[in-house]
């Protein structure tokens, strides 16, 4: 056994003597230093190749000592000017990782540290066929089917790619309510980036009946959440999406760009988690994120509707505070709406018993009305002293509604004591 240990480990390093030889002849380094490389290599390798030894970690440290030494080889390159060495540390960390990857095949940390390094090296075909063997030995990790996803967008700029593997994930991990979050953001930041080049291009106009139909058709297979719904059913992105300007005019009245598809989201989300509806509440509180997006005016009353309009206390206090949160969503404490905006939001929560109001849905309106409060009171220091205090305007707005300014206590808006 030590014997055949020894034969494989000294195959392996007489695969390096080439490349050890090179970095000596164009002083890369120094015969110390590849004296010390080739003992931290001899290690590596007669422990890795030891029957019943090694470990998934081994393979780890191998590979990243290589990363470390190939980012030290890349920079003493670059500083003398030498070149025709730069895929030899490449090779060797690719050649590590898949020999433990077949050694280990069931290590989900060997694996990521594989595609991580494929992503660094843009080695896209090494990357494909290793996240394709990923997800078939662990369909039922919901963080891989994500990472895949938002890998597609931010990397490769590719929606469609990114949303099949979103869906794709979302037939073994049904029930994960993180992927269900993950694939509505997914959804939200590429609308908003679609929105987001519209405005700087000053393309919303509208667009002739033909291009919307064939946009249309287009997207007919995105939306329907496979396996999921009655068919079927991942910072800022390095590079810009691959949509010309004639796709953007198209996007205007497309489902992608109407909310359709984050609303199919939350319907296939509802029917799947029936009988928890704090899906929605998460749902809602995702697409509230992005409250300057055109079509969530469209969204975010659509999943307050999938709330059950029952006569259970949690349903009543879940969607008064969905309301609620509506209702200031995207207001600047300064505007003139604000006021009667928040006045609405409070005269909602009072249609529930004050031992009733769910401590969750307090907790949320008062941090939301707190903040505005004291963005408005700040506002009114740094007004002329003879201008009227904003929150003294607040307070009498809410009067003319009939909320005393007790009400207002009770929710930590003001001081009962005050004059």
């Amino acid at each position: 056994m030590a014997a055949a240990a020894s034969d494989k480990a000294r195959f392996w390093l007489e695969q390096s003597v080439p490349e050890l030889q090179l970095y000596k002849e164009k002083g890369i380094f120094t015969p110390a230093e590849i004296a010390a490389i080739s003992s931290k290599r001899s290690k590596f390798e007669h422990r890795i190749n030891m029957a019943g030894v090694p470990k998934s970690v081994d393979f780890a440290r191998y590979a990243s000592y290589e990363q470390t030494l190939d980012a030290l080889r890349r920079k003493r390159c670059n500083r003398k000017g030498i070149r025709g060495t730069q895929f030899a540390g490449q090779k060797r960390v690719f050649s590590i990782l898949e020999r433990g990857t077949r050694r280990f095949p069931g290590d989900l940390g060997l694996w990521m540290q594989y595609i991580e390094f494929c992503k660094q090296e843009s080695a896209n075909a090494k990357l494909v066929k290793g996240l394709t063997k990923l997800l078939r030995m662990h369909p039922t990790k919901w963080e891989l089917w994500v990472w895949a996803a938002r890998h597609y967008f931010e990397t490769q700029g590719d929606m469609t790619m990114a949303r099949t593997y979103m869906q794709r994930g979302l037939r073994f991990c049904e029930r994960e309510r993180d992927m269900w979050i993950q694939y509505m953001k997914l959804e939200m930041i590429y609308v908003a980036k679609v929105a987001a080049r519209r405005k700087i291009l000053k393309l919303d106009e509208e667009v002739d009946d033909k291009a919307i139909a064939d946009d249309h058709n287009m997207d007919a297979d995105e939306i329907a959440l496979p396996g999921v719904t009655a068919e079927e059913l991942d910072p800022q992105p390095k590079n810009s999406l691959a949509i010309d300007d004639a796709t953007l005019k198209k996007l205007a009245e497309a489902p992608v760009f109407s909310g359709a598809i984050p609303m199919a989201i939350a319907d296939a989300a509802a029917k799947s988690f029936r009988g928890d509806t704090t899906i929605l509440e998460d749902l809602f509180d995702t697409v509230l994120g992005f409250f300057d997006v055109p079509c969530v005016s469209k969204i975010l009353p659509h999943i307050l509707a999938l709330v059950p309009d029952d006569d259970k206390i949690r349903s009543k206090s879940m969607r008064l505070s969905m309301e609620a949160r509506m209702e200031v969503a995207g207001l600047e404490p300064s505007s003139a709406d604000f006021a009667s905006a928040i006045g609405r939001a409070i005269l909602g929560m009072k249609k529930l018993p004050a031992d009733s109001i769910d401590s969750a849905v307090m907790q949320v309106l008062q941090s939301t009305s707190r903040q505005h409060i004291k963005a408005l009171q700040t506002l009114a220091d740094q007004k002329a002293s003879n201008l009227i205090n904003p929150v003294h305007v607040l307070e009498k707005n809410l009067a003319r509604r009939g909320i005393k300014k007790s009400v207002l206590a009770e929710f930590g808006l003001v001081d009962e004591s005050d004059g």
